[in-house]
């Protein structure tokens, strides 16, 4: 044995190098992350509407995202479209998995109950016995300087350099701040309040901010058994809306699979997502009939073959019309 590994040397010593080379290649992790096609989830089981049947149809989207990938990977998947690698944001290396997991219960939250504002009202032009009243109290904190200690995602802003929330409307109140200085009061969730004073220093992220909505009566009575799962974020708002809209005027709809993707603002614009790509990669690898999508990503799909129906809209009376008019009209 002695005789042969001094025979063979070098060319064990070969060996080995490029074994090791293998190796790291296949686990040593890189700085970037990746975002890949997903599934599917039925919206149906989120929402409760009391005497109302949620209608079957409607899914809403989501991808997957791993952080870090290993060189092996990047290698594989760097030309591949399916698939999108990028670096991290300095917020994104900040934040902790704790961190991302309540924001994305903070922003699912704030998502059901717009998608909820939104859909009985315009249900309520058509149906003058639906009841939605409701009402703003503040600015949720999604993310903050993490130099900020005293700071938790999800406390409330109800005082912006003195000036109450109560007398503006959301995007009034948020035009209050100044990103390089402000006073805030700030709600815990515990109610008791305590102030910040902030003034900007270089490296620090912004704030980010969604709108706080209470909402006092609504007829039909509803329950939301989605908030108990632990996907979370705001995407799913456009479809969300869709489904309950749908529901609350029982509405005919087809035995088809609908599904798209796009946040829900307060004012009915339907807001940009991350990932369409692999959004559209996804509803195509599970035959998807209809797809929502804002307009504003429409010309970041092209060169992808598709088979179903693309619904472009910049608001979501623009997309409830097109359900009502292709199916009810």
């Amino acid at each position: 044995m002695i005789k042969f590994l001094k025979d063979h040397k070098t060319i064990i010593i070969v060996g080995m190098f490029a074994y090791l080379y293998v190796l790291f290649v296949a686990v040593a992790p890189t700085n970037y992350n990746v975002t890949a096609p997903g599934g599917l989830t039925q919206i149906e089981s989120s929402f409760i509407i009391d005497e109302h049947e949620m209608p079957d149809q409607f899914y809403s989207i989501y991808v997957y995202s791993f952080d870090p990938i290993t060189a092996f990977q990047y290698m594989v998947l760097q030309n591949n479209d399916q698939f999108i690698l990028r670096k991290p944001t300095i917020r994104e290396q900040e934040n902790t998995i704790v961190d991302e997991y309540r924001q994305g219960q903070l922003s699912k939250s704030v998502s059901y109950q717009i998608s909820l504002i939104k859909a009985y009202t315009m249900a309520k032009a058509v149906d003058d016995s639906i009841v939605m009243d409701y009402g703003f109290e503040g600015l949720y904190i999604y993310d903050f300087p993490n130099r900020l200690d005293q700071i938790s995602i999800g406390d409330i802003i109800k005082e912006i350099n003195g000036e109450s929330y109560d007398n503006y409307d959301p995007q009034a109140f948020f035009d209050l701040i100044d990103h390089q200085m402000a006073t805030y009061l700030i709600e815990r969730e515990d109610g008791s309040t305590y102030e910040v004073e902030y003034v900007q220093e270089s490296g620090d992220v912004s704030f980010w901010f969604y709108p706080k909505y209470e909402i006092y009566q609504a007829f039909p009575s509803y329950e939301l058994p989605g908030l108990n799962s632990t996907v979370g974020g705001p995407s799913g708002g456009m479809l969300q809306t869709l489904s309950i809209y749908v529901s609350l005027l029982t509405l005919n709809i087809p035995d088809i699979k609908i599904s798209g993707t796009g946040t829900i603002n307060s004012d009915g614009t339907i807001g940009r997502i991350g990932g369409i790509r692999q959004k559209i990669y996804t509803a195509e690898f599970n035959k998807v009939d209809v797809f929502f999508i804002p307009e504003s990503h429409l010309d970041e799909i092209d060169g992808i073959d598709y088979s179903f129906i693309i619904v472009p809209v910049e608001t979501i009376e623009e997309a409830a019309n097109w359900l009502y008019e292709t199916y009810n009209g």
